[in-house]
């Protein structure tokens, strides 16, 4: 399969390129690193793992200066066990609410007062990225702070989780470069093998993350700009993490960090024999990823185009799965269309004010 085949080639290359370039002394790479999560031939469903090496550090990094926005939309009731989880191992939690309706609303209050957490209430959803960088112009505000850990609502993270993320930022040899740590994620329908303890490091380079279960240093959004508001959502974490390299910093995958998230809304199905796993994003979903692809694109065809054209083929392939197995195709085939075409339209708009987020958010191609 050609799709699977470039996914292959582009996590193999990037590793290669990644230590070329950084002379990285994280140590050989196995094919479990690159790909840690595949599908299974049965239904897993998303299972705790178990964490490896999740001690209790020496430097007093585990809690100190650590604030976590989380954002929320109509929460599950699973989100107050989340906070639960959360809030012993940061020392503020912030929770910025995009218009969940009156009753959610209720219920967050309660899980806000419960855990003292602090809150930003939005009078309309203005997007992921807006929100974020609401919380993270609270965090900024405190002089204490000096790491944000960015989680979704329906993310949850095991115990130490944040002391793990240290454990790989204080082994890895160029941390002073470093301005992203991501979590190692189990996902829906999908068997996740922890790196054995013995003979493995606890982080690897990668190139981009999920926003979700990233911890960012508080002098990356001044170096880098915040994320990208008119992105609204999808391709909010994979501009931010381009952008971010090409101000010189570098990222690292905490292995050890297991996050339990979700994707969607996801199903397993089987074709000529092969399981597969589709995510069935929602109309409006499929719009601006479509819509948001492009933009990314024209910003970065020129300095990752290896990543980009694999890319071009993993939407290839999801927009196979709408038209096979997903419910609702048409209306989504069509959302992706107008994506597309709203994304031209903003290619074309060369004179068109910076939006907030944009400031320093590339270099002119």
């Amino acid at each position: 399969m050609l799709y699977a085949f470039c996914d292959e080639f582009l996590a193999i290359s990037d590793q290669r390129e990644l230590r070329q370039k950084h002379h990285s002394s994280f140590g050989p790479i196995s094919r479990d690193d690159i790909h840690n999560s595949r599908p299974t031939s049965e239904p897993a469903k998303m299972t705790p793992v178990p964490v490896v090496n999740q001690t209790k550090s020496v430097n007093g990094l585990r809690k100190s200066n650590v604030w976590a926005v989380v954002v929320t939309h109509n929460p599950t009731s699973d989100f107050e066990q989340n906070v639960r989880d959360l809030a012993p191992q940061v020392d503020e939690l912030v929770i910025v609410d995009n218009q969940s309706s009156p009753v959610i609303r209720q219920f967050i209050e309660k899980v806000a007062s419960a855990h003292n957490t602090k809150a930003i209430w939005g009078q309309q959803n203005l997007g992921i990225a807006s929100a974020l960088n609401a919380g993270i112009d609270l965090a900024l505000a405190s002089s204490e702070c000096r790491w944000i850990l960015m989680l979704d609502q329906d993310s949850h993270v095991p115990p130490d989780f944040v002391a793990t993320m240290f454990d790989a930022y204080e082994a890895c040899a160029f941390k002073d470069e470093v301005a992203l740590i991501g979590a190692n994620y189990q996902l829906v329908f999908r068997t996740l093998q922890p790196p054995s303890p013995a003979g493995n490091t606890p982080a690897k380079e990668v190139k981009t993350l999920m926003t979700s279960g990233t911890l960012a240093k508080r002098t990356v959004f001044t170096d880098c700009g915040s994320f990208d508001e008119s992105f609204f959502m999808d391709y909010v974490d994979h501009e931010f993490c381009f952008r971010v390299r090409r101000h010189g910093l570098r990222i690292i995958q905490a292995k050890n960090a297991i996050l339990q998230h979700r994707l969607g809304s996801p199903t397993l199905h089987r074709m000529f024999g092969r399981p597969f796993i589709t995510a069935n994003y929602s109309a409006i979903r499929r719009y601006h990823q479509a819509r948001n692809r492009l933009i990314f694109y024209r910003r970065y065809l020129y300095t990752d185009t290896k990543w980009i054209v694999c890319d071009c083929f993993r939407w290839f392939r999801e927009i196979l799965k709408v038209m096979v197995v997903e419910p609702d195709r048409r209306n989504k085939l069509a959302s992706i269309a107008r994506g597309v075409r709203d994304g031209l339209v903003q290619i074309g708009q060369a004179a068109k004010a910076p939006t907030r987020g944009s400031k320093s958010l590339h270099k002119t191609d």
